[in-house]
């Protein structure tokens, strides 16, 4: 007879097949920020038959790299195949089990785990081998499929993996490679984990997925939790949480004996769900076509978007500007604090009254307007970033954190709901290189997030050499090096954790106030201040304002850089373009509708 408990179905087709287990020795592990991970990892004496047999699970964990491996064990010892013990770990699954192609004996070793979703085993599809992919840096080639282990991805990146596989556990440990390093596309045909986020460079193992997290400058390689992973395929919908040995448990001692539960999982059959009678999916209003103004604005150039503190949108495609404002948009005000344009060429406007999508053509078709009513965290939205490669973005509020938009669904990101360090966040940006990376400036120091594994690395002056807590602005340049902004202590810089450079007035920034960082694609670094523009290269820095270069304004408040390299500053007196020789300013004069600029973007406007 089955037994229903919750999720879970339990019935009595699995058997021990063990005569007495007797504890040995033992390690009870409990993580100190999750009190239900507390385990028992057990050096186990087991009977079988008329043999006494060792199953160390104890020792293998402290020999194949322990916590940094494997993680905290998220189960005890138990049985789910007669005549077999297991426990399951946060990164993996290890196995004490007859080996019949050894000829009948009992082994300890990890269980294959990445095979079972994308290796062969357990009815995945086997994409282990993908061709065209070759590594020609230095390495070690291991294994039936001949892929490399190396420091180096196949674009050349430096990953540490094959340090990092050596120092815990080699084969043993993580089994044969599955691919070269390299970073994952998630395209059809490629080895990926359909539901991480792409960018990332990853190598597949047999029992491991390692992974290149650039933000975390101390410790850069990380691998993906595949334990908690086929713990969640092999029991769905939380079915596991049934079972005691899944559960907070109590230490055992040496001497004592021991008896794993027996877990035995049969899904439920699912019910069909009726099929809903289709309804017609609303169309998005529209508001009237704006006004016209001189000039005709391309629909497939490049466009230059400029947010305004008193004259909302300003286009420019080169030629002519246009503005799209109260009177000639769906904007319902005319203060626009940050605006980004997508992968899309869709113009986001973050304002005072909430967010806003223009149509890209510029006229001013609603497709949605955002507010706290339907879940942003705040009406005012100062900074946005995203929709470059996903469909997420992620804006911020003054006092109010940040908002997570997937196109859907909103998420709040607050200081009391996630380890942000403050609600008062001044911008997000993606980190470029990777996907899923976002720094956070904060009134309490810089929080690094790497969305895809859920993981935060800060930067404060209690943690490290950076200026001030006080920071505005993240960035980082093509040699992996974090540059920091700061409200009055200039910019600080970090390749390494342990060695800081700080820069401020004294070395040539134009004012220590600084409002934006941006890298170019030459690599230059730009600096925005309330004392002109600064930009660094060869190691020094120089600096473009009203008196020697005809900047519109000192009070530069944002940067953008177009498809021919040049620079674009939003200042509270203009617009201004740097062509990597001359200044041009772009003010009420050349009939700009406003000279209080905020915020600049670079995007293609494609016509609907």
């Amino acid at each position: 007879m089955a037994l229903a408990l919750g999720p879970a179905t339990l019935t009595a087709q699995v058997t021990s097949n063990f005569g007495p287990i007797t504890v040995l020795d033992n390690t009870f592990l409990s993580a100190p920020d999750n009190p239900t991970l507390r385990h028992n990892i057990p050096r186990l004496s087991v009977t079988v038959g008329t043999q006494t047999l060792t199953a160390d699970f104890q020792d293998f964990y402290e020999r194949t790299g322990g916590l940094q491996r494997w993680g905290f064990a998220t189960s005890e010892v138990l049985i789910e195949e007669s005549g077999s013990l297991t426990q399951y770990y946060q990164r993996g699954v290890v196995d004490f089990h007859r080996r019949p192609d050894l000829g009948d004996i009992y082994v300890l070793e990890r269980r294959l785990t990445w095979d079972y979703f994308g290796g062969g085993a357990g009815g995945s599809p086997d994409l282990g081998v993908e061709p065209g992919t070759v590594n020609h840096n230095s390495g070690e080639q291991l294994g039936p499929w001949n892929h490399k282990v190396s420091n180096f991805s196949v674009g050349g990146v430096r990953t540490g993996f094959l340090d990092y596989f050596n120092a815990f556990g080699g084969v043993q440990a993580f089994g044969f490679p599955k691919t070269e390093a390299r970073v994952d596309t998630n395209l059809p045909g490629t080895v990926h984990i359909a539901a991480a986020t792409p960018g990332f460079v990853r190598q597949y193992f047999q029992a491991a997925v390692i992974e290149h997290h650039p933000l975390d400058l101390q410790d850069p390689v990380k691998l993906r939790l595949l334990g908690d992973d086929l713990r969640d395929q092999r029991y769905p919908g939380g079915a596991w949480r049934s079972f005691g040995a899944f559960n907070v448990a109590t230490a055992i001692t040496a001497g004592q004996a021991y008896t794993p539960q027996i877990v035995d999982y049969t899904p439920p059959t699912p019910t069909p769900a009726p099929t809903p009678a289709p309804t017609a999916s609303p169309a998005p209003a529209v508001s009237p076509t704006p006004a016209a103004t001189p000039g005709t604005l391309s629909v497939t150039g490049e466009l230059i978007v400029v947010g305004t503190a008193d004259g909302g949108v300003l286009l420019y495609d080169g030629v002519n500007w246009r503005q799209l404002d109260k009177d000639r948009s769906v904007l319902n005000t005319n203060r626009v604090q940050a605006v980004l344009v997508d992968r899309d060429g869709q113009i986001w406007a973050g304002t005072n009254a909430g967010l806003f999508r223009l149509n890209r053509n510029g006229h001013g078709a609603v497709f949605d307007r955002a507010s706290t009513k339907n879940g942003i965290g705040s009406d005012s939205v100062t900074s946005l970033t995203g929709r470059q490669v996903n469909d997420v973005l992620w804006m911020t509020h003054p006092r109010q954190g940040a908002s997570r938009f997937d196109g859907q669904t909103w998420e709040r990101v607050r200081s009391d709901n996630t380890s942000l360090p403050s609600s008062d966040v001044r911008q997000v940006r993606a980190v470029t290189g990777t996907e899923g990376g976002l720094s956070f400036a904060t009134d309490k120091g810089v929080a690094l997030y790497d969305e895809g594994a859920d993981t935060w690395f800060f930067y404060n002056t209690d943690t490290s050499g950076i200026a001030s807590n006080d920071i505005t602005a993240v960035e980082a340049d093509p040699d992996g090096a974090l540059w920091f902004g700061t409200s009055n202590a200039g910019v600080s810089r970090t390749l390494n954790p342990l060695a800081w450079d700080h820069f401020d007035t004294g070395e040539g920034l134009a004012s220590n106030n600084v409002r934006d960082i941006l890298v170019a694609s030459d690599g230059t670094v730009w600096v925005a201040t309330a004392g002109g523009v600064s930009w660094f290269r060869d190691n020094e820095f120089s600096t473009a304002n009203v008196v020697n270069a005809g900047l519109p304004s000192n009070s530069v408040r944002a940067l953008a850089e177009d498809s021919q390299g040049h620079i674009w500053v939003a200042t509270d007196g203009g617009v201004g373009r740097f062509d990597g020789s001359t200044w041009t300013a772009f003010t009420a004069v050349q009939g700009l509708p406003t000279n209080n600029a905020t915020s600049i973007a670079v995007g293609v406007v494609v016509s609907s």
